[in-house]
């Protein structure tokens, strides 16, 4: 169970009218139902991805009209609904997520507008003393840590080679950003930290896509050569009206 404390009380936002006893209640059902849930999910392993349960939505809907009124229902209605935008952004989340979510909204600044829908989901997600990429970049660098996931990633990167790296080196960045962003996702779905980060290739820099236009504009380029085309667009385009027997003065041109 979950006392009161792991969830902070929330403040009035600017001008959104402050939530009520309501939205408290709703907030603590959240944070204690999440907690048995979360504890099923640890035993029994990894679940397939599942749309946000509809009472979840309901009790989402329940404090976000209270806190903002009409600001929230005017703009996304005043009740739920499965097919709903914000059913389908929150998909995956549970309880435990949504009630993080909605403690954080005493520190939004939104003028005193709801989240997006995608900006929600972003703040449900966030985990308490997680630093920013940039901040972990630049604590990587230094060899202090605020938070455990950034001593792994560094560690995966190499603390040698971060120790003498620089701000703006861009593939030793690119290198601690990737094992950063593993071990932040493994921090959000509740998963080990400590497990091994995949080795990625180096050199991958390209998807199959650009690899292969990248080639195949090669092969052109070397067949316009080998038949000796112009490869200026101007001498490309006059040989070819030379050859259509089409005599243009320069002002055409």
């Amino acid at each position: 169970m979950h006392n009161d404390q792991d969830i902070p009380k929330q403040k009035p936002i600017q001008t959104a009218p402050p939530a009520s006893a309501t939205s408290a209640r709703v907030l603590s059902q959240l944070q204690t139902g999440s907690g048995s849930q979360s504890s099923s999910t640890d035993q029994s392993g990894p679940k397939p991805v599942e749309p946000l349960r509809m009472d979840l939505l309901e009790k989402l809907w329940v404090t976000m009209s209270e806190t903002y009124g009409h600001r929230w229902t005017s703009s996304f209605g005043e009740s739920p609904r499965t097919d709903h935008a914000w059913a389908k952004h929150l998909t995956g989340l549970n309880g435990k997520h949504i009630a993080n979510g909605l403690a954080q909204l005493s520190n939004l600044d939104n003028d005193g507008w709801p989240p997006s829908a995608t900006q929600f989901r972003c703040m449900c997600l966030q985990i308490p003393g997680m630093p920013t990429e940039a901040e972990a970049w630049e604590q990587a660098l230094r060899g202090e840590y605020s938070h455990e996931a950034v001593q792994i990633a560094a560690k995966a990167t190499g603390t040698f080679d971060l120790k003498a790296g620089r701000t703006t080196d861009k593939h030793l960045r690119a290198r601690f950003n990737r094992a950063f962003a593993i071990v932040r996702a493994r921090a959000v779905m509740g998963k080990p930290l400590t497990e091994e980060i995949p080795e990625g290739i180096e050199h991958e820099t390209k998807t199959p896509m650009q690899v292969q236009y990248a080639a195949s504009h090669r092969q052109v380029r070397d067949l316009i050569t080998a038949q000796g085309l112009p490869t200026d667009p101007k001498q490309a385009r006059a040989l070819l009206l030379a050859k259509m027997g089409i005599k243009r003065s320069d002002t055409h041109a």
